[in-house]
């Protein structure tokens, strides 16, 4: 997301650089933070304390070994897990998580009024059901929806092997089918069939 050249300086201890650094770097850290902990005060104490660790040590990252932005987001979800076994974090609304204006939206939703409302419910049905995912498949498809992770990746950030990364989202997969199918069964009038809900597949 930056280039090398503000690394160096930043490593140098170039206060512009390492704004550079956090500027370039705040939202999808942020954005991360809030999935994980569902609480927008929560995510911005540990986006802090993540840029305040990295930024003191910056001459332990090595280029060579991966991007900044993937150091950063191992620190980030370590601190995230941490967080959340000190603290049961309240659930918080999609709609809570839209209004922080850190959430991604499709861009072409607005110009369909249908689709903006379609697309909506369907978030909403999702990420109601994701929390009642158990944490480890959570975790995994956190890593692997929203932030498009490989299964090697998410294995380094959560500590544990590729098949294991894998399995876990399979296991959240099937969660998540599971929820969504028995949220339609809930909403659906009586005598009419249910269709199975695609959103999780």
């Amino acid at each position: 997301m930056v280039d090398e050249r503000i690394i160096h300086d930043a490593q140098r201890g170039d206060p512009a650089a390492q704004r550079a650094l956090y500027e370039a770097h705040y939202a999808a850290a942020f954005r991360l933070a809030y999935l994980f902990l569902q609480n927008p005060g929560d995510a911005e104490e540990v986006v802090q304390d993540a840029f305040v660790y990295l930024l003191r040590n910056l001459d332990r990252y090595d280029g060579e070994k991966g991007t900044f932005w993937a150091w950063l987001r191992v620190t980030l979800v370590s601190r995230c897990r941490n967080k959340r076994r000190r603290q049961q974090p309240p659930l918080v609304s999609l709609e809570g998580m839209e209004a922080t204006g850190r959430f991604l939206v499709d861009p072409n939703a607005a110009n369909d009024p249908a689709r903006a409302l379609e697309n909506r419910g369907a978030r909403r049905a999702i990420w109601q059901a994701l929390q009642q995912v158990s944490e480890g498949a959570r975790e995994a498809i956190i890593l692997r929806f929203y932030e498009g992770l490989a299964y090697a990746d998410i294995a380094r950030i959560l500590d544990c092997s590729p098949e294991a990364a894998r399995a876990r989202v399979a296991h959240g997969k099937l969660q998540l089918r599971r929820l969504l199918d028995e949220g339609e069964e809930r909403r659906a009038p009586q005598g009419h069939p249910v269709e199975t809900a695609r959103a999780a597949g």
